[in-house]
C-alpha cells in the first residue's frame, strides 16, 4: 500500500504579495515550484500553509 503523504508536499505556498505571474491567494502545491519560489528573492512574498489544512 502507497503512503500519498510521500507524494504530497506537507505545505502549499501561499501568496500574500503578487509577484511575476501569481496573485494574491494563489496556491503553490508543485513541489519543485515551491523549491523554485523559497530559494528566490520572492520568498518573502507567500505564506507556508500545511497541506493538511487544504
Amino acid at each position: 500500500m502507497a503512503d500519498k503523504q510521500t507524494s504530497a508536499p506537507a505545505f502549499v505556498l501561499v501568496v500574500i504579495h503578487p509577484f511575476g505571474d501569481y496573485q494574491r491567494g494563489m496556491q503553490i502545491s508543485d513541489t519543485d515550484e515551491i523549491a523554485r519560489v523559497l530559494e528566490s528573492e520572492n520568498a518573502h512574498h507567500v505564506n507556508k500553509v500545511s497541506a493538511a489544512q487544504q
